[in-house]
């Protein structure tokens, strides 16, 4: 199993190099199959099968919701100078963050097509397995990005009304 791994990582690292595409890193580390396998029954952060990507997802995802980023007030002309810079503050972190976990999706789904673009010789399954996975996972990514790319609009119109304010 390990030999058929290492042949893998060279083929796709081989490929990429050959056709000009990045290898985003595949020549250390090609995910495993379980790796895409668990990913597919995941939601959100955890859907990402790519450990350097899911802890980028998960790290910007960690109090996305506080006080401090996007469940701040909106600014108010009533809330006087220093507190709308603290909801600017704030709300430039959500967007910060939002757009920190929307570029953790779209690296996922870049490094997929530069995984598609590889054909393996010899035995076809894990060909067969990686690209079910990835189609699998990216359709639950565009079912997605609809939402997020809502809520990351609606953070830049509310930090861009709060700069206004100030």
């Amino acid at each position: 199993m390990m030999l058929h791994r290492k042949r893998l990582v060279a083929a796709a690292l081989g490929a990429a190099l050959t056709m000009g595409i990045p290898s985003y890193g595949f020549a250390t580390e090609l995910p495993n199959l379980s790796d895409f396998k668990k990913a597919m029954g995941e939601d959100g952060c955890q859907l990402i099968p790519f450990a350097d990507l899911r802890g980028r997802c998960i790290e910007a995802n960690a109090g996305l919701h506080a006080q401090d980023a996007c469940s701040a007030p909106a600014c108010q002309a009533s809330a006087g100078v220093q507190e709308n810079q603290r909801r600017r503050e704030a709300w430039n972190n959500c967007v910060v963050r939002r757009t920190a976990t929307e570029k953790a999706f779209s690296d996922t789904l870049s490094r997929f097509e530069s995984l598609k673009r590889v054909e393996l010789r010899g035995n076809q399954e894990p060909n067969r397995s990686y690209k079910a996975a990835m189609a699998a996972i990216s359709e639950k990514i565009a079912a997605g990005q609809p939402g997020h790319a809502q809520a990351l609009r609606n953070a830049k119109s509310t930090l861009t009304a709060c700069s206004g304010r100030i």
